[in-house]
């Protein structure tokens, strides 16, 4: 059996940053508001790092910035689309 260490520890497979921001018009932004949330691993309960509490307001920028990247979406070929979603789809 493989033992792996916590995220956030040495020799974690996974990096995991201190905070997450949104992510909004391709950077991070941080929340209106400026409040996170605590997230706990559900393996031992314990407060690994912390995810911004969005708001409608954050809603808002997000759709604005979809909104704004829309036209040049909609020219992208179905190709280059099936690409992007594909390198997505790899991280997740």
């Amino acid at each position: 059996m493989t033992v792996y260490a916590p995220p956030g520890q040495p020799g974690s497979p996974a990096d995991v940053q201190a905070r997450y921001d949104n992510w909004i018009g391709g950077e991070f932004v941080a929340p209106v508001d400026g409040r996170y949330f605590e997230n706990p691993s559900p393996v031992t309960g314990q407060v690994y790092c912390e995810v911004a509490r969005s708001t409608a307001a954050d809603v808002e920028l997000a759709l604005d910035a979809a909104h704004a990247a829309a036209p040049a979406w909609g020219k992208t070929s179905a190709g280059e689309r099936a690409l992007v979603l594909n390198k997505i789809a790899d991280r997740i």
